[in-house]
């Protein structure tokens, strides 16, 4: 009887030492599941705060280039009122504000709220250091079961000894205890929990990256397109200036030529005044003779001729002046507008190259600071185009009086010829 009793007790002990052999298998393959579960949470935590620290980042340096492209357009709305047109600079200006605008907002949204890329980046953080708190308790407890049984692995069970358990292997509180199956579950629920967060995060960094790199290379292409019309611009308005200032000089050399004609003109007109009187005087003196010898003889007639002429010369010559006097005139009034584009052309290009530099650049010719390319200038804008075409009109207007003033001059060489040496 006793040697059956010691066979089943050793039985016994063997069952329960293969069960605990077992247990402590199961539970080191659940702890060693969720150590690596949880490393990976710890992981992609610090992944999510690197993201968000690069999207403030990000998000500040759209912040500063907001601020320069409103400063670029606060600059620029200084320009005269002859140069405020939408050309392409300013429609780029308005463009890269809103596109601008756009992503820092979505920054925002995509740091702070629930919404926006996929979801927030603090409500995952958040999610994910409620899975890390579940993950870490339930690694605990898989720690102390582990201790706990092979605690129980180690009291003896030699028939002589009696064995104390220590304080510290007494459980707080009586519990429910779950079922092998539940127990299995519930950290496999959290290991299930744990990994569809982090595939959620995965997905949201990834959509953030993506996002991001759309933005800078959309912010890229802005800038490099906002450079080059800005360039193109500066260019445009320099080669305009000193089209004009070319233009304005050709106009002084003819306002000079037709001053200097007007006073040969005046000085010819003030020759004939005097022979013009003392033929009028001759004549009327000829004429007081008596009745009788009131005759129209070659002497009157000549004298009438004389007095005639010099009439006819000396009013050519008042509508030669009055021609020159309108062809000066509209040459002032040429040279004005002139001086007066050109006056707005130097402010515009003050302006745009001071908008240039609002970057941080030096100077206008220096790259800018970003890796935007070097510009290459556009298409001629339409303001430029409109100037172009009244330089056109002027020189047209400026070559009909050219060849106006210049058959007079041939007409005053007739006359002077024809009465540089009277007969009488």
């Amino acid at each position: 009887m006793q040697a059956v009793t010691n066979a089943t007790v050793a039985n016994d002990i063997s069952t329960v030492n293969k069960a605990l052999q077992t247990k402590l298998s199961q539970t080191e393959q659940l702890k060693n599941m969720l150590e690596t579960c949880l490393a990976e949470v710890v992981s992609e935590i610090a992944e999510l705060l690197s993201t968000r620290k690069r999207l403030e980042e990000r998000g500040g340096k759209v912040a500063d280039k907001i601020g320069v492209n409103s400063n670029r357009l606060q600059v620029r709305s200084g320009r005269p009122t002859r140069e405020m047109t939408m050309d392409d600079v300013e429609k780029s200006l308005l463009k890269q504000q809103g596109l601008l605008g756009s992503f820092a907002e979505r920054v925002n949204r995509a740091i702070a709220q629930a919404r926006g890329l996929q979801g927030g980046v603090d409500k995952e953080i958040a999610a994910l250091e409620a899975v890390r708190a579940k993950l870490e308790a339930d690694l605990r407890d898989k720690l102390e079961a582990l201790r706990v049984d092979e605690a129980v692995l180690s009291v003896p069970v030699d028939a002589g000894a009696e064995g104390t358990l220590s304080a510290s292997f007494r459980r707080a509180a009586d519990c429910t205890p779950k079922t092998p199956h539940s127990w299995v579950r519930s950290t496999e629920d959290n290991l299930r929990n744990a990994h569809h967060w982090l595939a959620d995060s995965a997905r949201l960094r990834k959509a953030i990256l993506h996002a991001v790199a759309n933005s800078r290379a959309n912010e890229h292409d802005m800038s490099a397109r906002l450079n080059e019309n800005m360039m193109a611009k500066v260019a445009a308005t320099r080669n305009l200036r000193e089209d004009l200032q070319s233009q304005l000089e050709r106009v002084r050399d003819e306002q000079a030529r037709a001053r200097a004609q007007r006073a040969s003109l005046s000085a010819a007109l003030e020759a004939k005044r005097g022979p013009l009187a003392q033929a009028r005087e001759r004549l009327a003196v000829r004429r007081a003779r008596p009745c009788r010898e009131a005759v129209n003889d070659e002497v009157e007639a000549a004298l009438a001729r004389e007095v005639a002429h010099l009439a006819s010369i000396t009013q050519q010559l008042s509508d030669k002046i009055s021609a020159v006097d309108k062809e000066i005139s509209a040459l002032d009034a040429s040279a004005n507008q002139l001086t007066d584009n050109i006056r707005d052309k130097d402010e515009a290009l003050r302006i745009d190259e001071r908008m240039v530099m609002l970057d941080g650049r030096i100077n206008v010719a220096q790259r800018p600071p970003s890796s935007v390319a070097s510009f290459a200038l556009s298409e001629m804008s339409a303001p430029r185009t409109q100037t172009l075409a009244r330089i056109r009109e002027l020189e047209a207007s400026l070559g009909a009086a050219r060849l106006e003033r210049e058959g007079m001059e041939s007409s005053l060489r007739q006359l002077k010829e024809s009465i540089g040496s009277p007969a009488y």
